[in-house]
């Protein structure tokens, strides 16, 4: 099948069709290498002192640096729809976003390094920067999606092929800061204010994927016909577990890289060089990527809903790892379980969204689904993870399996909720009865 409005040709917007996916390819990488450039190293660096080269923040001034991106959640979803399904095509906004990003991102690294801002003015500055270019990340995530999406055969599942090219730009950034730069400092900063502005002029090449929305009406661009759907019990608790998966994983996003500092889980040299806490995180990437590449022969084998327990189980196995304080063991269990987590909850959980919804309800379940999963959930995550981490910090010392009991629990509730209530079958009849529906 071709994309929709595209032919059925041997060109796809004046491409061979063999070409689409490497372009696609090269835009997930260039997005996920300049979002992980910085995302895990600028924790250390924020809560680093001054007399090391950090900024000496305090946890929960980290914590609202990271919940930026809760807040972009909440506005991105507003302009996705109108931008790219009514008024501009999917390619030219996210070339534009990215040029504002990459401005954006310039700032926040200024505000970091100029010696004209004291600490609250950084603070301030790298807050609002890092808004703005959260406000843009999530709108660049959604339409390198939607993008794929609309210009990818569906029945070779070459989408999952094209997404894991991200994961592995985001593996190749660790590897950079962590090999080549120093991860505490601002140069993570400056490589993604980099990668930005390359993506912002490399995207104008990507397919032509114009608006499709011109004559639907605004509210259902924007989606919000999906609410009916969490009147099914499934989708409601796929929504639940998502919600508190997300809020629970900040412990992990935020001060997982802090956590292995502090036990010394580093190689200060080797034939390698050195490996930082940044580089040995990027386990979670490479078991992302090897678990992404059997998705579609697990969902095969096993079904949908065994797979995501999978993924729900290795949420447990990570927490119960950090929670024992064994460097081999978090090295060898938690960091992989986060990738394989990702990969077989959140995003299996994308299919079982596709799937659950009526056809013209599809977009609108995607926006509502991460709605809840990047904004409410990363908000209430950061602030509840600083917190926490506030409560059990001693001057520079902190009780580190009191932190991570929190999210052990919480998985550990999910995991049998999902278990004994989710039953996507039940919701066929009410599914097909949405179908016949008009929004």
């Amino acid at each position: 099948m071709a994309p929709d409005g595209q032919g059925t040709g041997a060109l796809i917007s004046g491409r061979p069709k063999w070409w689409i996916p490497w372009q696609l390819a090269g835009m997930m990488f260039l997005q996920y290498f300049g979002l992980g450039a910085w995302v895990v190293p600028l924790t250390r660096y924020l809560q680093a002192p001054v007399s090391e080269g950090g900024l000496g923040f305090v946890p929960l001034q980290v914590a609202w640096i990271y919940s930026t991106f809760a807040f972009g959640a909440f506005v991105a979803p507003v302009l996705v729809g109108p931008l790219a399904d009514r008024w501009f095509a999917v390619e030219r906004v996210i070339a534009a976003t990215h040029a504002l990003m990459a401005l954006l991102m310039a700032l926040a690294a200024w505000a970091c390094h100029s010696p004209l801002t004291g600490p609250q003015e950084t603070f301030a500055l790298l807050f609002v920067s890092l808004l703005g270019y959260a406000i843009g990340c999530q709108i660049t995530l959604t339409l390198t999606n939607v993008i794929s999406f609309r210009n990818l055969d569906d029945r070779i599942g070459a989408f999952w092929y094209v997404r894991l090219t991200g994961t592995f730009g985001w593996i190749v950034s660790g590897w950079v800061i962590g090999w080549l730069l120093e991860p505490v400092s601002v140069q993570p900063l400056v490589i993604a204010a980099l990668a930005s502005a390359f993506l912002a002029v490399f995207a104008p090449t990507l397919p032509h994927t114009p608006p499709k929305g011109y004559g639907r009406p605004i509210r259902e661009v924007l989606g919000l016909p999906a609410v009916r759907l969490l009147t099914q019990r499934s989708f409601l608790v796929f929504a639940v577990v998502l919600f508190v998966g997300g809020a629970m994983n900040q412990f992990y996003t935020v001060f997982t890289s802090r956590y292995l500092a502090d036990l010394g889980v580093q190689v200060p040299s080797g034939p390698l060089g050195r490996l930082t806490p940044e580089l040995i995180m990027t386990l979670a990437q490479w078991c992302e990527m090897a678990c992404m590449a059997t998705t579609p022969w697990l969902l095969r084998q096993m079904g949908l809903k065994s797979v995501m327990v999978l993924g729900l189980f290795g949420w447990v196995l990570r927490n119960a790892a950090l929670y024992s304080g064994w460097p081999s063991l978090i090295v060898a269990i938690a960091l992989p379980m986060h990738g394989w987590s990702y990969a077989f909850y959140t995003l299996v959980g994308m299919h079982y969204v596709d799937r659950a919804a009526p056809p013209h309800l599809r977009a609108g379940a995607q926006a509502l689904v991460t709605f809840l999963a990047h904004g409410p959930a990363i908000l209430c995550g950061n602030l509840l993870a600083g917190w926490i981490v506030a409560l059990h910090r001693q001057d520079s010392w902190t009780d580190w399996p009191a932190v991570w009991r929190w999210p052990l629990v919480a998985y550990l509730t999910i995991l049998l909720l999902f278990a004994i209530l989710f039953r996507p079958e039940r919701d066929h009849k009410v599914t097909a009865t949405a179908s016949g529906s008009t929004p």
